[in-house]
């Protein structure tokens, strides 16, 4: 039987903690929070314009297979100052997403239980219209006004085979949507690879930087 070593340094990562309690006694300042947003230009009429706050805490790097991030984040009272939203699943609220305010490249979530955040919906003329995939959460935030999606578990990849078309981020980005949601599946149950890569093709296309 494999046991899960538990960290005490990230106490809260792959635990079964009270997310929506911890957000709650750890987030202030949403109007700092929003000053950051408004710097780079963030329309106030994205969902996440409402539920940004300020967290302090502490990011630790990490070797993360299963995520997209290579951080955690375990909030404090001390630590250095985060922009945080809240991920949910089902309506309720299982993770923390984070981005260091001093360097956006720096980000990742407390628990690891968050699949994604964002909408299939917003922005979508209707169901077979192209879905938006980000790859940070500086330009799905930030750039992309929360269009789409940002995938933070490599399992939630999968799904996005049912979307009729895929938008990435760039050429880098979308053969990794590619591996990650139809050539990694197909190689793992031994299903037909070269009609898995035909349907990433068909699928995901990328926008070219002017």
């Amino acid at each position: 039987m494999n046991y899960y070593h538990r960290d005490p340094t990230v106490p809260f990562w792959r635990s079964n903690v009270d997310v929506d309690s911890l957000f709650t006694a750890h987030a202030h300042r949403p109007e700092r929070a929003q000053a950051w947003l408004r710097f780079f230009d963030t329309s106030e009429s994205t969902p996440a314009f409402e539920e940004v706050r300020i967290m302090r805490g502490h990011f630790e790097g990490a070797i993360l297979g299963d995520h997209t991030y290579h951080w955690t984040f375990t909030p404090t009272y001390k630590g250095e100052p985060a922009i945080v939203l809240p991920v949910r699943e089902c309506g309720r609220v299982v993770d923390i997403l984070a981005i260091a305010r001093g360097d956006h490249n720096v980000w990742g979530c407390c628990t690891g239980a968050g699949q994604f955040v964002g909408s299939t919906a917003v922005h979508r003329k209707n169901l077979n219209s192209p879905l938006r995939v980000y790859k940070t959460p500086i330009n799905w935030l930030l750039l992309a006004n929360c269009e789409g999606i940002l995938p933070l578990s490599k399992s939630f990849f999968p799904l996005l085979q049912q979307a009729s078309s895929i938008i990435a981020e760039g050429f880098e980005h979308a053969w990794e949507v590619a591996e990650y949601a139809f050539l990694a599946p197909a190689e793992r149950l031994f299903l037909d690879c070269e009609a898995a890569e035909q349907a990433a093709l068909n699928k995901i296309s990328f926008e070219v930087a002017a």
